[in-house]
């Protein structure tokens, strides 16, 4: 009975796993047409590469995680608008890899128009929603066709918008907070003497 109860107070102490990855993404904008290297490191040595942020973000298998980077444009009636990058991203925990969902997106100024009577402000929005497998600590790369300014006819002036995402899993063992396993024995009682008797607050001996 001893024997069973240490074992199940061993179980009850042992540390306890928590999982987590670690979502590392890099945005950049390139001139249309660029030949795109399969590492993140290797792109910020090709000219004319236009690198918006680099963020990284931690979450729980099956917990969506986002990233923005942004700023808030003004538009006609006093109101403000997001303008750049927008990553929401699922990734939950597979025999072997880890699988992702989600989706980006990328807002950016269009032009502008005024006249006596109206002001008008533009925005060009991609929007690319993705899914896919990958192993932990590996990169998979995301990249939108090429959008041109507006009225620009020539190609080669058009940019496309890059994403690389790295995927890490983590797992960190919490211990357990530690108990004391040592006690002290209650003490019996001595044992009356021969020959006489014991009550509360008194003793006598017999004749």
């Amino acid at each position: 009975m001893i024997k069973v109860l240490c074992l199940a107070l061993s179980l009850a102490a042992c540390a306890h796993a928590t999982t987590t990855i670690e979502v590392l993404a890099k945005f950049a904008d390139v001139p249309a047409g660029t030949e795109i290297p399969a590492t993140a490191e290797k792109l910020d040595k090709l000219k004319g590469i236009d690198v918006l942020s680099a963020p990284s973000v931690t979450t729980a298998p099956g917990r969506a995680a986002s990233v923005e980077v942004t700023q808030d444009a003004m538009v006609p009636g006093s109101q403000s608008v997001p303008l750049g990058l927008t990553l929401s991203v699922t990734p939950t925990i597979g025999e072997k890899s880890i699988h992702f969902t989600g989706k980006a997106t990328d807002r950016a100024a269009h032009g502008k128009r005024s006249d006596d009577h109206v002001n008008t402000v533009e925005f060009a929005t991609r929007e690319l929603y993705f899914e896919g497998n990958v192993g932990s600590g590996e990169t998979v790369l995301l990249h939108s066709s090429a959008v041109a300014a507006k009225g620009e006819k020539n190609i080669a002036k058009s940019r496309e918008l890059v994403i690389f995402l790295k995927f890490t899993k983590h797992v960190t063992e919490e211990a357990p907070a530690k108990k004391s396993t040592t006690s002290t024995p209650a003490k019996k009682p001595a044992p009356a003497k021969a020959g006489t008797t014991t009550k509360p607050g008194m003793t006598k001996k017999k004749k």
